[in-house]
């Protein structure tokens, strides 16, 4: 095999197993993908009824997650190995193509970007497809176009696309979402001292409109949680694009109002947001010295903690050697 057609195939060799019934299709996915809303749970409920051998198409815009769909439906229904192959290192030919049919017998061949093939590879696609020994699953960023796609090509999928939802068409299921991507990453990055997104960055995200979806949500919650300092993602962590126009990194209100304005309350609150955790931090979570910093009573700073929804980081524990905490302790205990 030429180096150039190592590069285009992902390969993995997966446990065999037997064909699945129907609802226990549906509850395997169902434990992998997140979400609930009607969007995505059509997808998983078209993904179940399909059938085990035969072709798939997921159609969806950039970061939707088709080579997500394709590896779940693989592990769904499918034995042997799972085989990706792309163009994004070398062209495809005549000669990748068969190689990667060839390594995925038995198991699921992924093509990427299906409607990019010429007209004489998706014949040998096609060709290859019917002798029944691979499953294959393939992406594109629409359904194919019977205009311009290959007539024997098209024919593959008639039955089996299944467009992806973009995120805005699944918009209730960015809560759960973040807080996936949130503890996927802290435990890849093992950032235990993290406790989540504070409520301002987590309506941010969610104000959002990631062009590039799902991926493109993941890859803002691992940024920002490269520069969160704990024990709360915050605005200020949050990529400049979705920051915009809203500096509520540093200490607000320091003098100009910026060009493109800003959201007033959503800066106080991230500010106020930022100040109460750095006055816990400081005292060790100790509520009582941290009113005193901040100049307020115990019982505010109490409510306030509550409804922001702040907790302090794993393994912290408060001082109770102090007869002035005392009472915290007990109050805390309640």
């Amino acid at each position: 095999m030429s180096t150039a057609t190592q590069d285009q195939l992902s390969h993995e060799t997966q446990p065999s197993s037997q064909t699945r019934a129907v609802r226990q299709a549906l509850a395997f996915m169902g434990s992998r993908v997140v979400g609930q809303s009607a969007a995505i749970e059509e997808v998983v409920r078209v993904i179940g009824s399909l059938s085990t051998r035969a072709p798939v198409l997921f159609a969806g815009e950039p970061g939707t997650g088709k080579r997500f769909f394709a590896r779940v439906l693989h592990e769904t229904t499918g034995q042997g190995p799972l085989v990706v192959l792309s163009d994004e290192a070398a062209p495809i030919d005549a000669a990748a193509l068969r190689t990667a049919m060839e390594s995925a017998r038995g198991g699921t061949l992924v093509l990427v970007d299906i409607d990019r093939l010429s007209p004489e590879l998706a014949d040998d696609l096609v060709a290859l497809s019917n002798r029944g020994e691979t499953r294959l699953v393939a992406t594109s960023t629409k359904p194919l176009d019977p205009s311009t796609c290959p007539a024997a090509l098209c024919a593959l999928f008639t039955a089996s696309t299944v467009e992806l939802p973009t995120l805005r068409e699944r918009a209730e299921d960015v809560p759960q979402l973040i807080q996936h991507f949130f503890e996927l990453h802290a435990t890849r990055s093992r950032r235990s001292d993290l406790r989540g997104l504070s409520p301002e960055a987590m309506e941010r995200l969610g104000e959002h409109d990631f062009t590039d979806h799902v991926r493109g949500l993941e890859h803002a919650i691992d940024r920002a949680m490269a520069f969160a300092e704990g024990p709360y993602v915050t605005v200020a962590d949050l990529p400049e694009e979705i920051r915009g126009s809203k500096p509520l990194g540093s200490p607000l209100l320091l003098g100009a109002l910026p060009v493109q304005g800003l959201d007033l309350r959503a800066a106080v609150e991230e500010f106020e947001t930022r100040m109460i955790l750095q006055a816990l931090e400081r005292t060790g979570w100790n509520k009582n010295r941290a009113s005193r910093l901040l100049g307020l009573n115990r019982t505010t700073l109490v409510e306030m903690i509550k409804r922001k929804r702040l907790a302090p980081p794993p393994g912290t524990r408060k001082p109770t050697t102090m007869k002035a905490d005392a009472h915290e302790a007990l109050a805390d205990a309640e």
